[in-house]
């Protein structure tokens, strides 16, 4: 380390890890820098940073002290240093020669895919020397299934079958050499010593091991070390270990990670721990699911049942259904849900354990990468690094390339410990730093389906998406969590923002109608408008929260009130054009409500005025096509397929529909409706060309179902016509866009159709 003197005392070895960081913040390199000149990996560097791994070998500081060029004192220090925790970590027994697999669990439930799946790895014939590592966050149930497979395997390992916890998360958790000297002694008792070297402790446990049938249970790993060594490469001997860690760097092993038991097996351990209760199966569901379905958390919850005579479900399902009140209450004498949390927090790095506290903080079932770094206002690069740091430990999971997951329980424990070690001011700025980053880039990724402006284009470069798939897979993704954010803002007074969100989302609303979320996001931005006090702003989105009753929760009724009201404040700021949207969803609601005639049709025609003296071509085309379906239902049907073809012709116009699905799915819809006409007239040859003509422009997603209408009256046309081979092979397309949408009520009503078909026919 070219001038820089030596900042650490010789009078007394350092602690490995904050020594090892001084040195490397001082030398200027960052922890995948000094990988890389080094040769040692980053999660080792890593690793004894944090005190994980206190005494690596002389050969492995060697290379860190040249990489950080290191003058004579601080190479020494670090030498010393090591060697210091290498002699905390030498053997601690020296008399184990029994040890004994642990009694199983007596209500062990569930876990037969596990234990099969352990069954066929190490139980079955074949390869010898394997390792299975089960692994998994805390409670959930690694050691006991452990202990069960090995109790049920015990047969096929006569030599012996052997439990060593290896105290992973205790202050000095048992060394390689401390786990092979208790496995020689058990095996060969008369063994003189065990070599304090591991390499030497590894060629004697290879002798003592070679041949024997044995199954050993490694219980708590802590790292890749611990386990290496044992490990047999030949021989009938199997292992099986468990860790919370993914223990990535172990190679030659197969591996289990375990997680929350399912749904009926949950219930099923309820049910064992509650003798002679009667629960509704309701509530054991529920209890259950307020457990996040982990097993320590349903023993402490079935304990607590069990124990307290004048309590019902009901009162233990209100107190775990307060947030803050779970974790506290999830505990039962010894057994803490908590306390098994605080390990796996404890072995972590503070910038790790600061992005667990924060997760919760993005609301949403998933947390992306991006995400994540907002909220610790850190690089993507070295959040994923953290991100890492959680899954390894299994705190976290990663469900796709760069999206990760944790249960609610562990979720919960994150939020106290964000309450407790963080101010309110430090979680505030956090939120709104999300918050305000997530709506930014909701408004951008909604940008994507917003009609093109000549000349011009709002779409942002730098936003989460480079394409309208893209951006449409973004919005999914995240929609939980943005839609927390836009509830967040609504509370929050940021009335511009929510209405900003909500205008920049209404056309990706089409391409997502089923959501259940487009009610709230619209109510949301309604009562933003109000607050601004704008009648313009207030008729724009009374509009969307009425297309959102009318597609959405089918509330016609309300939709017909917000249209109306739409109206009033769009008439009152004249503005013509939301006077025309205001009367087209009048006459959609009314439609809806099936009440046609002259009340529908005049809202129509209304609509048609209006936006043909403001040039919308878009409301045009669709006020025309509610014009014809108030004069299909008054029996005028001539000027009714009137209305749709105007409809049709104004929507493949020049500057008629500039978005290609909504010209798509406006013209495919008119045309279909002229072909039943058509077909209602007995105009058989007409409803054949027009719904044919209507298929060749529907070809795009959006336009399945309309497709699936129009084949139908086509079919109905064909075998009017006697044309029954081409009424089947509609009826076939039918069915085929049926069951990919999976309606089953509509797959057998075209099934019955195609089963009533005559036979012959041309």
């Amino acid at each position: 380390m070219d001038g820089v003197e030596s900042r650490i005392g010789t009078s007394a070895p350092a602690a490995l890890g904050p020594l090892l960081r001084r040195l490397r913040v001082a030398a200027g390199l960052t922890l995948e820098q000094l990988s890389e000149v080094s040769g040692i990996s980053d999660r080792a560097i890593g690793d004894m940073e944090r005190g994980v791994s206190r005494g690596p070998r002389a050969s492995t500081i060697a290379a860190l002290a040249d990489a950080l060029r290191l003058a004579s004192d601080d190479r020494h220090a670090l030498a010393a240093a090591a060697r210091a925790g290498r002699t905390k970590d030498l053997p601690r027994i020296d008399t184990y020669t029994d040890l004994p697999l642990p009694r199983v669990v007596a209500d062990f439930t569930g876990r037969s895919d596990e234990l099969r799946k352990i069954r066929d790895g190490i139980g079955g014939a074949g390869r010898g020397g394997r390792c299975l590592l089960i692994s998994g966050p805390p409670g959930i149930g690694k050691t006991s299934l452990a202990v069960q497979a090995a109790r049920q395997l015990s047969a096929k390992f006569p030599d012996g079958q052997y439990f060593v916890d290896l105290q992973g998360f205790a202050q000095n958790p048992l060394s390689a050499v401390g786990v092979l000297a208790r496995l020689i002694r058990a095996i060969e008792p008369q063994a003189s010593a065990v070599p304090q070297q591991l390499s030497e402790a590894t060629d004697l446990w290879r002798r003592v091991s070679t041949g024997k049938r044995i199954l050993v249970v490694l219980d708590n790993a802590a790292d890749e070390e611990q386990l290496r060594a044992a490990i047999l490469g030949e021989g009938p001997a199997v292992m099986l270990a468990t860790s919370r860690r993914m223990l990535s760097g172990l190679d030659g092993v197969d591996r289990l990670p375990l997680a929350p038991l399912s749904g009926p097996d949950a219930v099923a351990l309820l049910e064992q721990l509650t003798p002679g209760r009667r629960t509704a199966a309701a509530e054991l569901r529920q209890l259950a699911h307020l457990c996040a379905n982990v097993p320590l958390a349903i023993r402490v919850a079935g304990n607590r049942l069990a124990t307290r005579s004048r309590w019902t479900a009901g009162d233990l399902i209100a107190r775990l259904s307060a947030d803050n009140r779970r974790l506290d209450t999830l505990t039962a004498g010894d057994l803490q849900v908590s306390a098994a949390f605080a390990v796996s927090y404890d072995q972590l790095s503070p910038a790790a354990r600061r992005l667990f506290r924060r997760l919760p903080i993005a609301a949403g079932t998933t947390t992306s990468t991006e995400a994540a770094a907002v909220l610790i206002g850190r690089p993507a690069d070295d959040t994923d690094d953290l991100l890492d740091e959680l899954v390894e430990l299994s705190l976290l999971e990663q469900t796709t390339a760069g999206r990760f997951r944790t249960h609610d329980l562990l979720r919960s424990y994150g939020e106290s410990r964000l309450r407790q070690e963080e101010s309110p001011e430090e979680i505030r700025a956090a939120e709104q730093r999300w918050r305000q980053w997530l709506l930014t880039a909701t408004i951008e990724a909604g940008q994507w389906f917003e009609p093109p402006v000549p000349g011009s284009d709002t779409r942002s470069a730098t936003g989460p998406a480079q394409s309208a798939d893209e951006a449409a897979a973004w919005l999914q993704a995240e929609g939980d969590s943005w839609f927390a954010a836009l509830t967040g803002a609504a509370r929050a007074g940021e009335h511009q923002l929510v209405v900003d969100v909500a205008e920049s989302l209404h056309w990706y609303s089409d391409h997502w109608p089923h959501w259940h979320r487009w009610h709230d996001v619209f109510a949301l931005s309604t009562e933003a408008a109000r607050h601004l006090g704008d009648d313009r702003l207030q008729a724009i989105h009374l509009g969307y929260l009425a297309w959102a009753e009318l597609v959405c929760v089918v509330g016609y009724e309300a939709a017909l009130r917000h249209a109306d009201e739409a109206f009033v404040l769009a008439r009152r700021a004249g503005d013509y054009r939301q006077m025309g949207w205001a009367r087209d969803y009048r006459a959609w609601a009314l439609t809806e409500l099936d009440r046609p005639g002259e009340e529908q049709l005049t809202a129509a025609q209304e609509a048609v005025g209006l936006f043909s003296k403001t040039e919308d071509w878009i409301g045009l085309s669709q006020a025309l096509i509610s014009q014809g379906i108030a004069l299909q239902h008054m029996d005028r049907l001539d000027e009714a397929a009137g209305a749709f073809e105007r409809a049709a012709a104004v929507a493949q116009g020049p500057a008629t529909a500039p978005i290609e699905a909504l010209r798509a799915l406006t013209t495919v819809g008119a045309l279909c409706r002229i072909a039943e006409i058509h077909l209602r007239l007995h105009r058989w040859d007409a409803a054949v060309r027009v719904a044919t003509t209507a298929l060749e422009c529907s070809d795009l997603p959006d336009t399945a179902l309309l497709r699936s209408r129009t084949l139908l009256v086509r079919a109905q046309a064909h075998q009017q016509l006697g044309n029954v081979a081409m009424a089947r092979a509609d009826l076939e397309a039918v069915r085929d866009i049926r069951a990919a949408a999976k309606d089953a009520a509509g797959l057998r009503e075209v099934e019955e159709q195609l089963r009533t078909l005559p036979a012959t026919g041309q």
